[in-house]
């Protein structure tokens, strides 16, 4: 079985698990036992960007209350800390036309584009389907070398202009997630169990409000 050493140097990653990602960044995955306010409505404290080639500068930016992606090129925006077993809550809006981008769950280094990731995609009219980038996997799935998993039913997104909630757990090795309050998709089997959270950058201006982490309600 491989094993990997983690620590923080500088700008880069390097990274420690067991047979898989399992932690990343800078210090241990929190937990949270309250609300995590991700962003703090000013700026982009407790944040940092990737992109492909480029200055990230002209890609991300607080306004408004709002954290604005200019979509391209492409890239993500991620925390700077890593989580494990919470309540995500996201809300996005397409400001003008429709576009593409997603919300990065339980990222591993190395920074790239793209990273190991468990991906809610938020393509128009597919938001909640579940992507396995950078060469995540799950224990199962169907075909054996997918790399995605399809929403459970028809799209529950609202049209441009208007606000969308991603609501999603990430309880051990599992993942759910509910757009607008629909239940579109739950996996288990996911290779790590915490990681980074992500915006990504790919093609659409898109806007983003009310990033909050909850507790795991008891089961």
């Amino acid at each position: 079985m491989k094993t990997f050493w983690t620590g923080w140097l500088g700008a880069s990653w390097l990274f420690f698990s067991l047979a898989a990602p399992g932690i990343a960044g800078p210090n241990d995955p929190v937990a949270p036992q309250q609300t995590v306010a991700l962003f703090n409505g000013r700026d982009l404290t407790g944040w940092t960007a990737v992109a492909k080639g480029t200055n990230t500068t002209d890609i991300w930016w607080a306004t408004n209350g709002l954290i604005r992606c200019a979509g391209k090129p492409l890239g993500y925006l991620r925390t700077l800390q890593t989580y494990r077993d919470y309540q995500l809550h996201v809300e996005w809006r397409w400001p003008a036309k429709p576009g593409n981008s997603g919300v990065f769950l339980q990222l591993n280094p190395p920074d790239k584009v793209w990273p190991w990731c468990y991906e809610a995609q938020l393509l128009a009219g597919n938001a909640g389907e579940l992507r396995l980038n950078g060469g995540a996997t799950l224990a199962v799935i169907t075909p054996p070398d997918a790399k995605s998993v399809p929403r459970r039913q028809p799209s529950s997104e609202k049209p441009p202009g208007e606000w969308n909630s991603y609501d999603i757990t990430c309880r051990g090795h599992a993942i759910t997630v509910r757009v607008n309050g629909v239940l579109q998709n739950e996996v288990t089997g996911t290779a790590a169990d915490s990681g980074c959270i992500g915006l990504q950058a790919e093609g659409g201006i898109v806007e983003f409000q009310n990033l909050t982490l909850e507790p795991l309600a008891a089961q």
